[in-house]
């Protein structure tokens, strides 16, 4: 029997979830974030904006790079997420570099 744990559903996108085929950023509600996102197409971003922890980048993004000490290195338009990947992370904006078919599904957390 599995643990229906509150912190848990919080935390992996059990808070709802947003749908773009477009070049607006996608935003999540109020008081939550994007915690995970699937490409439903080879699609590159122009924009993928980490929330900070304690004021330092804790994932990586457009504009960021996690845990420089490992060689983290900030994503760019050239970089291709393949479809049927997801990324994990605590994201406060997305937006793709262009207009796409199918475009990425985003899950909300807290």
């Amino acid at each position: 029997m599995g643990i229906n744990s509150t912190e848990v559903a919080y935390n992996f996108g059990q808070l709802g979830s947003g749908h773009t085929q477009g070049t607006s950023a996608l935003t999540p509600p109020t008081g939550k974030v994007i915690v995970a996102i699937t490409f439903l197409d080879n699609i590159s971003l122009s924009a993928l904006v980490p929330e900070q922890v304690y004021g330092a980048d804790t994932y990586f993004g457009t504009g960021a790079t996690a845990n420089t000490a490992n060689n983290s290195e900030v994503i760019d338009s050239s970089v291709q997420f393949p479809k049927g990947v997801t990324i994990y992370g605590r994201f406060t904006s997305v937006t793709m570099s262009a207009v796409n078919d199918n475009g990425i599904i985003c899950y909300f957390g807290q």
